[in-house]
């Protein structure tokens, strides 16, 4: 995705955002529905994922390869847990 020029000249800004249903049901359908048991399944810490479940900060590059990891046997795509917004 490149950059495309706003109104005011200045390129878009583009963030992720956690599809937190879809991300839950993959936790469920995992075995993996405690932050305590999914959090070292995806190498973070389990109050990054309390965090980025309730929007108090964006998924960065360690919790989407993380969740991507521990829900491969699931097939899950990027797609499936997260969205590409606009700012």
């Amino acid at each position: 995705m490149g950059a495309r020029a706003g109104a005011d000249g200045r390129g878009s800004r583009y963030t992720v955002v956690l599809r937190v249903a879809e991300f839950q049901r993959a936790a469920r359908r995992s075995a993996l529905s405690s932050d305590y048991v999914l959090a070292p399944a995806m190498g973070v810490h389990r109050s990054t994922v309390s965090r980025v479940l309730t929007g108090e900060i964006r998924p960065g590059a360690a919790f989407i390869a993380g969740a991507l990891v521990a829900f491969a046997p699931l097939a899950v795509q990027f797609e499936d847990l997260f969205e590409v917004v606009e700012e």
